[in-house]
């Protein structure tokens, strides 16, 4: 997408949230629970067969493939992840790729599955509206429209603070970097773009005290000055 008024350009989020933010700017940019177990592809009658093809041509441009060898939002799931989004809550992931502390996905708990149920109600009415809107802008077909012009399109919904293309835009952003369960960032293929190794177990953290410092009950190096006689050394 064009970064005219100083919005992102593929290279500029990459560099910015991922290379320089890895797991820390991640989280806080992942909040999404609202997602269904992506074992089988969402069902296809979220959004119709034209809407998933604007969809999928706008996330497209969200992250671009720029560069040759580069992959965009598309190419990782990102649409499919809106999809899955889209589809409804039944479960939700809780395992993890080593430990597995829980069973891979868990039913919430029934208040939670009514709130989650009226918010993804109102997600697909945007989503709906919004994609009929980039045909419409596109004299009606989003996805046939050469790179610049469909950028055009995007930028001006951007620029009015259009409730849909915010979505959009934030929807992208998880799905190419959200968990691959979650239906986006395939192969971890976003996760290895700044090398992001994702969930690690069974792994003791790094000697970063001095030589001599002693190892403490919690797994760290303490200060000697804060062990005790007898305490943590040999």
């Amino acid at each position: 997408m064009d970064t005219a008024n100083g919005r992102y350009t593929r290279r500029d989020f990459l560099d910015g949230a991922g290379r320089a933010g890895a797991a820390g700017a991640l989280a806080a940019t992942i909040p999404s629970p609202l997602l269904a177990e992506p074992a089988a592809p969402a069902p296809s009658g979220v959004l119709s067969k034209g809407q998933r093809r604007t969809l999928r041509a706008a996330v497209a441009r969200i992250i671009p493939a720029e560069r040759p060898g580069d992959w965009s939002a598309a190419d990782v799931g990102a649409d499919q992840y809106i999809l899955q989004l889209l589809s409804g809550v039944d479960r939700v992931y809780a395992g993890g790729p080593v430990r597995r502390r829980f069973a891979r996905f868990q039913r919430p708990w029934r208040l939670k599955r009514i709130g989650w149920s009226r918010e993804i109600r109102r997600l697909r009415k945007l989503y709906r509206a919004g994609l009929a809107d980039l045909d419409k802008r596109a004299g009606g077909d989003f996805a046939s429209l050469p790179a610049p012009a469909q950028d055009a399109i995007l930028n001006s919904l951007d620029a009015a603070g259009d409730d849909f293309f915010g979505a959009l835009f934030n929807h992208t952003i998880e799905g190419v970097y959200s968990h691959p369960v979650y239906g986006g960032n395939r192969q971890y293929r976003a996760w290895k773009s700044f090398g992001y190794q994702g969930d690690v177990h069974g792994v003791r953290f790094p000697h970063i005290g001095p030589a001599n410092a002693p190892w403490n009950v919690y797994g760290g190096y303490a200060p000697q000055e804060m062990v005790k006689p007898g305490k943590g050394s040999t």
